[in-house]
């Protein structure tokens, strides 16, 4: 009961990221460096938004493992094909916002939402998604502080991503700013719930 619980969480929180990555999306206001970078690929292969996120997913689980040997458990592999379909499932359900007003409102509750989940999925402790398990080949390889190491990552994608022709706006400062903190909370309320959940954020 417990593990179907764990696996519940896990799925329930990749929907959750899902609605909140396209919300930011379409207020056009700025993504998060790693969907400027999926955005940038759209820009110039004929993939769609999740078709870019699974592809970036499976070359980040093949980079994984050639640089520390880090095998990809079936979370992995769930996280990367299920938010990548459940993004271009959802896209089209969404309207885009016209008004500035409801642009703010979009990025503010997609930032909110997507945390939300993102904490939601961590707690369910079913194993990493591609890019936290790059975050740990890497940390293998170099020894490094893992924020240094994340914080190198995100800068490098967001910066091809700026390069691949996506304008980086308000909304990914608002990224960078507020996911720890919500996640960090939502684990916490997950904890509570959960008395099962160890997961400590490391923020």
């Amino acid at each position: 009961m417990e593990e179907k619980n764990s696996w519940l969480r896990f799925t329930l929180g990749l929907i959750i990221v899902s609605i909140g990555i396209v919300l930011t999306v379409k207020a056009h206001l700025g993504v998060s460096p790693w969907n400027v970078f999926h955005i940038g690929l759209t820009n110039h292969f004929s993939i769609t938004l999740g078709q870019a996120s699974q592809l970036t997913g499976l070359v980040i689980i093949i980079m994984s493992f050639l640089i520390a040997k880090i095998k990809p458990t079936i979370a992995t592999v769930i996280n990367m094909f299920l938010v990548g379909f459940l993004i271009d499932i959802i896209m089209p359900w969404i309207a885009k916002p016209n008004a500035l007003v409801m642009r703010y409102l979009y990025l503010i509750c997609g930032v909110i939402v997507f945390s939300f989940g993102v904490g939601v999925y961590i707690s369910g402790e079913c194993g990493t998604g591609p890019r936290d398990s790059l975050m740990m080949a890497l940390d293998r390889k170099l020894n490094y502080r893992l924020a240094v190491i994340r914080n190198s990552i995100e800068f490098t994608v967001l910066v091809v991503g700026y390069f691949l022709g996506r304008p980086v706006g308000i909304g990914t400062i608002v990224v960078a700013l507020s996911v720890g903190p919500i996640v960090e909370k939502t684990l916490m309320l997950m904890k509570k719930l959960f008395k099962s959940c160890t997961y400590q954020p490391d923020y």
